[in-house]
């Protein structure tokens, strides 16, 4: 799976804000609408785009207005600018860039790790055997920057995105393994990931060696609880096959943890691809049972596995405007 969490340079083409005369809207990769000064930027520009969950250093003079205080580092996020949403920032593309290129480490911009709570010891890396560090990091991009990967009608699986730890657990040699999204851990009771083994977990992973399964702790972790006090729980939404070098289909992944009494993430619908209402199934409460809050998302894949020439494998997500204007 690519990662795809990079700063492009894109054109611009300014549309009026709906509800300031100052203000324009560029519409990113046809789906991303970010907010801009009109007198900063004429059409066919072009600029650099830093997507919401970067970080950036304020003190680099080009980030200085985003600082205050003692802080070094501002974590750039979805924000509602006169009744619209802005996703991210538009800055100058740098001398020389064209269009396209990735400008990430020219601009020093990372990818935000939120800080977990409740003591969620994030614990010692260990170094795992060969064939669990070749295992990529679990990356999904935006599907309204890549909506064109799904054929209009293409039967698709829609899932909740839960807001929590990326998670990931296998069983190699007989041994087990926990870790989160970059890195495997040593063993101890006190890291998130160990803690959050349950016995089915174990199970199922002790009888299908070679794979690796996906999941999110949620919980007490971050700012959406999902009815859980002092506790975190588990919910799988991937299981990639290392001998093969292949995801399950959603269905047989389901059927399988199911079964063993793995929880899964909220099936949410299984529809023809249509982008509108997929982007519709990212808003409403979480469908996850006990929770009292607003769904982060969803994820939409489709029925039958594939993989795309740009993405990778097809697998997408869409953050919720509720989530994002909470």
């Amino acid at each position: 799976m690519l990662s795809t969490h990079k700063v492009e340079v894109v054109r611009v083409k300014l549309r009026p804000h709906p509800n300031a005369d100052t203000l324009s809207i560029v519409d990113v990769f046809d789906g991303f609408p970010c907010i801009v000064r009109t007198s900063d930027w004429k059409d066919g520009d072009l600029a650099a785009y830093i997507p919401p969950d970067s970080v950036v250093d304020v003190t680099r003079p080009e980030f200085a207005w985003l600082g205050g205080g003692t802080k070094t580092r501002h974590h750039v996020k979805t924000v509602k600018l006169r009744g619209a949403l802005s996703y991210g920032l538009l800055m100058p593309a740098p001398p020389g860039a064209e269009l396209g290129d990735d400008v990430s480490e020219i601009y020093g911009v990372v990818h935000y790790e939120p800080e977990m709570h409740l003591g969620t010891k994030e614990g010692e890396a260990i170094l795992a055997p060969v064939l669990l560090r070749s295992v990529p990091k679990y990356d999904i991009d935006a599907l309204r920057r890549h909506r064109h990967v799904f054929e209009p009608g293409e039967p698709v699986v829609v899932t909740e995105k839960i807001h929590g730890a990326n998670s990931r657990y296998s069983c190699h040699a007989g041994e087990m393994w926990c870790g989160s999204r970059g890195e495997w851990k040593k063993k101890d009771v006190l890291n998130l990931y160990w803690r959050t083994l349950t016995p089915e977990m174990e199970a199922f992973c002790q009888s299908s060696p070679g794979t690796i399964l996906y999941g999110e702790v949620y919980g007490q972790v971050q700012d959406l609880h999902y009815g859980l006090k002092n506790r975190v729980a588990f919910r799988a939404f991937d299981v990639l096959d290392t001998s093969l070098g292949e995801y399950l289909p959603e269905h047989r992944m389901r059927d399988m943890l199911t079964t063993v009494g793995v929880p899964v993430v909220p099936l949410l619908e299984e529809m023809p691809f249509d982008f509108d209402a997929v982007c519709e199934l990212a808003e409403g409460p979480s469908a996850v049972p006990g929770a009292d809050h607003v769904r982060e998302g969803c994820v939409v894949r489709p029925v039958k596995e594939r993989w795309h020439q740009t993405i990778g494998r097809v697998i997408l997500k869409v953050v919720g405007s509720g989530y994002l204007d909470r």
